[in-house]
């Protein structure tokens, strides 16, 4: 491009500037496809960014417990947003980084380009709108269990609450969509169990309570320093062990509560204390690999409430298991 004609076979476009015989329209349209309706230009320099492509559900990650479904079922509940614009077929990029349209008579500069942003009514799934609906949710399990430890409510009012909450987890693991509202009701249910369970340790045991509500801040807080700094990493092995670990730890508690064999003592402290702690910051590493994964495949926002319930759902599991820790094994 030059303010002057530099030889035979320059040519004038419509700024006024001067173009090379090789970029002229006619020589441009001679070496497009037959197929082509308009030109399709130069081939774009090396370089150029490549159009976003669609995210592949992949088979790497998972939600609490290890369950690879979770994920899968997030990216076909909240596809990705719209990807970002890329050229038309009758648009070219001179050297000079000039996109140029031809309108089948003449070429038209377009000053913006197509990496103009695309204007979208959905917004992208983010780690931090993620993590800061889970501390909405840890926050309200606290409040409603705090009200809970201090009226001092039955067992028969956590047996209750208890069998709502396993529904209404059930139905928002089945139902992700419905996570804006399902999540918080999960919460409201796990704080009344929750702050009926507290009330029993600490009727036994002084400083039980708030040594396991700091341990889970604490542990809560480690998991995802550690998993930012990737020296865990959540590979398809590390999925699989969890989600069998689950299974064998299932199996032994439901066996360990219908015989009453080892709940107390040191068996009860092994299993519900510390072989469930390390369950739960398995299934931590899982979740916040999730985030990871669920803001760059670029779904839709609406998958954060559905990511905040699995960390609660985790964090839930802490707690409990640092109440037995703390507790002796009672």
């Amino acid at each position: 491009m030059s303010d002057t004609s530099q030889g035979p076979g320059w040519w004038q476009a419509s700024d006024h500037k001067w173009y090379p015989p090789e970029s002229h329209p006619a020589n441009v349209a001679a070496t497009s496809s037959a197929s082509a309706p308009v030109s399709a230009g130069p081939t774009a320099p090396t370089g150029a960014p490549k159009a976003p492509q669609p995210a592949v559900t992949s088979r790497k990650t998972g939600a609490s417990a290890g369950t690879v479904r979770n994920y899968n079922k997030m990216l076909q509940t909240f596809p990705p947003g719209d990807p970002a614009p890329t050229a038309p077929a009758n648009w070219v990029r001179q050297p000079d980084g000039n996109w140029w349209s031809w309108d089948g008579s003449a070429w038209q500069l377009q000053p913006e380009g197509p990496d103009a942003p695309a204007t979208t009514t959905s917004r992208r799934f983010t780690a931090e709108g993620a993590l800061n609906k889970a501390g909405l949710l840890g926050l309200v399990a606290l409040l409603v269990g705090t009200v809970a430890y201090i009226g001092n409510l039955s067992i028969g009012v956590a047996f209750v609450a208890m069998i709502a909450g396993l529904g209404v987890g059930l139905w928002c693991s089945f139902s992700p969509r419905r996570a804006p509202v399902l999540a918080p009701l999960y919460a409201v249910a796990e704080g009344l169990v929750l702050g009926v369970i507290s009330r029993f340790y600490a009727d036994n045991g002084t400083h039980v309570v708030p040594l396991a509500i700091v341990g889970t801040v604490a542990v809560v807080a480690g998991v995802w320093t550690i998993h930012r700094t990737g020296l865990v990493r959540v590979t398809n092995r590390f999925v699989q062990v969890t989600s069998v670990m689950m299974l064998v730890a299932l199996a032994i508690m439901v066996v360990m509560i219908l015989t009453g064999w080892g709940i107390a003592g040191v068996g009860g402290l092994l299993v519900f204390g510390v072989l469930y702690l390390v369950l739960a910051v398995m299934s931590l590493f899982i979740d916040f690999s999730f985030v990871d994964r669920a803001a760059q495949a670029g779904i839709d926002a609406d998958a954060e409430w559905f990511s905040a319930y699995t960390i609660l759902v985790a964090s839930v599991m802490v707690y409990l298991a640092l109440l037995r820790i703390f507790g002796r094994g009672r």
